[in-house]
């Protein structure tokens, strides 16, 4: 490997933006050493990369490069690992006299604690969340300061601003003695080192040693920009070394003395991290070598200059005209971006779900194509778990590199149920949640049992006795449960109280975390199938949290269970495990995860502002000028590195730029690079630079989504909407006078019912709505009438508040309608007194009636329950309704659309009603009794209408003349039960209409 190590030159080379890094580099490495034929040519090599991923793809490119053959690999090292137990060969030593590293938790804990003394000591306690934030930011701080080298702490007493932020600032600069004071003190007690800290400390120890001791064989540095002062450090050690060299991704070497100032002024250009190490290096861009035996596409160096171009500092954009003719050499200016643009194509979505959707439509095209390899590289994590999904619809699973969030994943989603489990055990949506876990060892069925008989619809218990109580007699009105599914119930109730009584914390007491998270994971442990919920990486990923969120709380003293669970969510959040092994030839990755890495076709996606590049996040503490002044590094920093990820990407041969109109339902701005790129194309080729940037038309995803979105045509006699007709003997003949009325505005739903025996489950915890607090009236009216008919308002509230509270209202919300309930109670009992006179007998409540009627040679029974009933002295009677909402309109009841009330008319009438016999209908009357009472006569006069007065005969007859149409219309088998065929006439959302699909025929998700 001489060529590599000669000792006239720097040993400085770069591989430029758009080559297959690994590639080139184990390529030459291979031809250099002799790997094929020796394959223990670099097994004394120690080789750097930038993190971990770049570790194994350096291995497995090494593997490839010596022809597939077993061969003995260097020592891989990432540069990030520096300050952990594996120091690099030979250099143990040098590493052992370092203290240890605190953990990140261990970090986050000791610095809540000085937090808190802090505020103790000023005699302003904050709660202990507080001080966690704070020590959060403190953190970050270091970190910043860590990455930035030297910084003078000491210069912020002499960076007080104007006299009237004087004592504001004073009370900073005492705040952050915890970091520029405390915090030593603190590690120097512990015996411990700052990670970061520790991190630069080994860098030093490490190139001491080698200056000393330089190592026996080959020491390469490749893929780093510098970013970080221990890298440079490292790089400037081995530079020095006979035997090393360092291997830079893209730089770009054609920067002039001119540009390379501005770039070096310019934080957030794609080359600023590079040259400030190449002054740190003492090297000019033209000293770098290119990379010995550089092979590239022949648009390569085209594409590479178009995007520096494009990316360059603002100061240089002002002559872009001049400097595209100078790129160009020989070529027009439209020539050379007409040659750059080759294979480079931009397509911007309409929104996110699109731009997820067309990038899984090219990663399924790429594998038309025998061989060929495509990535998505985006640094949106919701994005790339949604083309994941997305690609599952083609049977093909490409899980996203970075991997799921702890909390996604089956072993982290039982963790946080059974930590809200603890909250409030007997709440039905959490313990179904919890039972119906898939790593939950109890017999499905019998959880299903638990969960149809039990649970469903309001709460009505309290606590986990309540519940168990609840559960030791069968609900009133569910279907028929047999005695052994019932003990089965019992017993499942028994076993996880037993659970429960061993490892279950007060939730209404405080706690230490240290406390709860071992009772956490004792319940998760207790109700999981063995082994889970410890196996696999996030097993091993739950066990390391709930030991570090023990040392990250244990300053926080005792504090409301509610803290630790939220604690708990948003660590899991951070923490991400793999999901699954990784597709032949399809990849998803972050920016991170893609350095040195590539594929035959590359789709950059999120390439909006805020997404790719994020903004950096605000300082919690400094402003940047002063930031600047003690040396922490310009928060744009993190926006160069980013621009160098998209410029490295963006330089290879085939790639799709991604972008949306809108994110997350809000207009988004495309990224601040495509708008460079678009310019400067607009430049050079006008109004052609659109068509150069599309996609070609036989590639063109856009097409594609348009013909995935076209329903393919209905086979002849089939009808995207549902029309179903079932044989008349199947049809109902039994229909209440309220499923009549269904019947008319919706007959779907009464086919869903009637005739397929469908019925929607409850919900469960299902808040008290208006059929429940319908019930409720209902029963208490019931009551009072057989119970304490001369009762007075503060009797008939109480009889409906027990019934109210039995159906599952909470306590809360019977308080807050208290008054307007009693004012209505009240005003009912006074319209009962004064009607009272004109009454024979004491009222009939809940009367049950039926009618037959013959049709089409069918005998079809027409059933209903009247609230109330009145016989008058004149030998009439009256038909009441009790509704707790707005009644249906004089003008719906008369055209048919509300026909409840006149056909009960009509069963009494005809003497359906028993002991009341075929008698007179006088009057039919709602009554409102809710949270205010309202009294409406129907056959009125309506006010402000067109409507005269009706004979109440009349309503009745003109109902049972409708009745008989529509029954007879569905007595024919050719008449199809159509969903809502006049979408006006629908008062409320139908529980069928998902299952008519009307979303899909009717183009709209709403009855508009």
């Amino acid at each position: 490997m001489i060529e590599l190590f000669k000792p006239d030159g720097p040993r400085v080379y770069s591989i430029p933006a758009g080559a297959n890094f690994l590639a080139e580099l184990t390529r030459t490495l291979a031809r250099e050493s002799g790997l094929k034929d020796n394959p223990e040519a670099l097994a004394d090599a120690l080789i750097y990369v930038p993190n971990r991923r770049s570790e194994r793809a350096l291995g497995f490119a090494l593997h490839q490069a010596a022809g597939g053959q077993a061969c003995l690999l260097p020592t891989i090292r990432a540069l990030g690992d520096l300050e952990t137990d594996e120091p690099p060969p030979s250099a143990e030593a040098a590493l052992a006299d370092l203290p240890p590293a605190l953990s990140t938790a261990q970090r986050i804990g000791g610095l809540t604690q000085l937090v808190m003394r802090y505020f103790e000591a000023t005699e302003r306690p904050l709660p202990a969340v507080s001080c966690l934030s704070a020590a959060r930011e403190l953190a970050r701080l270091l970190d910043q300061a860590a990455l930035s080298g030297e910084i003078d702490w000491q210069a912020l007493d002499q960076l007080v601003p104007d006299a009237q932020l004087a004592e504001h600032w004073r009370q900073s600069l005492e705040f952050l003695k915890i970091i520029t004071a405390d915090w030593p003190a603190y590690l120097e007690d512990e015996n411990k080192m700052d990670p970061y800290a520790r991190r630069y400390a080994a860098a030093q120890a490490v190139a001491e040693h080698w200056q000393h001791t330089p190592p026996r064989g080959p020491v390469i540095i490749a893929g780093s920009t510098g970013a970080t002062p221990a890298s440079r450090l490292l790089m400037h050690s081995v530079k020095a070394l006979p035997n090393g060299c360092i291997v830079l991704p893209g730089l770009d070497r054609e920067m002039d003395r001119s540009t390379l100032e501005h770039v070096s002024q310019a934080p957030s250009h794609p080359q600023f991290a590079l040259a400030r190490t190449l002054h740190d290096l003492g090297l000019a861009p033209d000293e770098v070598e290119t990379w010995p035996g550089l092979s590239e596409a022949t648009n390569g160096r085209a594409r590479r200059r178009l995007i520096h171009q494009a990316l360059a500092p603002a100061q240089s954009t002002a002559d872009w005209t001049r400097k595209l003719a100078q790129l160009a050499d020989t070529d027009t200016p439209a020539d050379f971006v007409h040659e750059a643009l080759s294979g480079l194509t931009l397509i911007e979505a309409a929104d996110d779900n699109q731009e997820a959707l067309i990038a899984a439509l090219l990663m399924r095209e790429t594998l038309e194509t025998d061989g060929l390899t495509a990535a998505l590289v985006t640094p949106d994590a919701g994005l790339a778990r949604h083309v994941s999904a997305m690609l599952t619809r083609w049977q093909i699973d490409v899980p996203p590199s970075a991997g799921l969030p702890l909390g996604q994943t089956d072993t982290g989603s039982l963790a946080l149920l059974v930590a809200a489990w603890m909250l409030d055990p007997s709440h039905p949506v959490v313990l179904m949640s919890v039972l119906n876990h898939p790593n939950i060892k109890f017999q499905k069925e019998t959880v299903k049992t638990l969960d149809k008989h039990f649970l469903r619809g309001p709460r009505t218990w309290n606590d986990w006795s309540g519940l168990i109580e609840r559960v030791q007699t069968i609900p009133d009105g569910r279907r028929p449960l047999d005695d052994a599914a019932h003990k089965a119930v019992i017993a499942l109730i028994d076993t996880v109280s037993n659970i429960l009584e061993s490892t279950i914390i007060d939730p209404t007491a405080i706690c230490t975390g240290e406390a709860w998270y071992r009772n956490v994971a004792a319940l998760a442990e207790a109700v999981a199938e063995q082994p889970q919920p410890w196996t696999g990486e996030p097993g091993t990923a739950l066990a390391n949290l709930f030991r570090d969120l023990t040392d990250l709380t244990a300053p926080m003293g005792p504090q409301p269970p509610e803290i630790w669970n939220e604690l708990l969510q948003s660590e899991m959040l951070a923490i991400s495990t793999p999901t699954g092994a990784a597709h032949p030839r399809l990849a998803i990755w972050g920016p991170l995860e893609a350095r040195l890495q590539t594929a035959d076709r590359l789709i950059l996606a999120g390439l909006n502002e805020d997404i790719w590049p994020a903004q950096p996040a605000a300082d919690a503490f400094l402003p940047r000028v002063f930031r600047t002044k003690i040396g922490l590094s310009d928060p744009d920093e993190r926006v160069g590195l980013s621009a160098h990820d998209f410029a490295q990407l963006a330089a290879a041969p085939d790639v799709t730029l991604l972008s949306s109109q809108r994110r997350d339902d809000k207009p988004a701005i495309a990224s601040r690079w495509l708008w460079r790129l678009k310019t400067l194309a607009r430049g050079a080729l006008g109004e052609e630079a659109a068509s150069a940037l599309a996609p070609a038309a036989d590639r063109d995803p856009c097409l594609w989504l348009k013909q995935l979105e076209q329903a393919p045509p209905l086979a002849d006699g089939f009808s995207a909407e549902p029309r179903p007709k079932p044989p008349v003997e199947a049809r109902p003949d039994r229909l209440s006078v309220t499923r009549i009325e269904q019947l008319v505005r919706d007959p779907y739903a009464i086919y869903c019912e009637s005739v397929l025996g469908l019925r929607p489950l409850d919900s469960l915890d299902l808040p008290a709505d208006v059929r429940v607090r319908g019930t409720a009236i209902h029963k208490a009216l019931e009551r009072f009438e057989e119970e304490s008919p001369d009762g007075d308002a503060e009797a008939l509230l109480a009889l409906l508040e027990e019934e109210l509270r039995r159906g599952g209202e909470v306590e809360i919300d019977l308080i807050a309608l208290r008054d307007r309930r009693r004012d209505v109670c009240r005003t009912y009992l006074d319209w009962r007194q004064e009607t009272a006179h004109a009454l024979s007998a004491p009222p009939l409540t809940e009367q049950r009636g039926t009618l037959e009627l013959n049709i089409q040679d069918r005998t079809f029974t027409l059933s209903g329950t009247a609230d109330r009933i009145e016989r008058r002295q004149d030998g009439a009677i009256a038909i009441l309704d009790f509704k707790t909402g707005k009644p249906p309109t004089e003008k719906q009841v008369r055209a048919g659309l509300s026909p409840q009330m006149p056909l009960q008319g009509l069963i009494a009438r005809e003497g359906g009603y028993g002991e009341i016999g075929e008698t007179e209908v006088a009057a039919l009357t709602y009554l409102r009794f809710g949270t205010q009472f309202q009294v409406q006569e129907l056959g009125a006069a309506a006010p402000r209408s067109k409507l005269a007065e009706k004979p109440i005969a009349e309503l009745i007859s003109d109902a049972e003349a409708g009745l008989i149409n529509v029954l007879t219309a569905f007595a024919n088998p050719d008449q199809p039960y159509l969903s809502a065929p006049r979408p006006e006439r629908v008062q409320y959302d139908s529980d069928y209409t998902r299952l008519a699909r009307r979303d899909e025929w009717t183009g709209s998700d709403t009855f508009d």
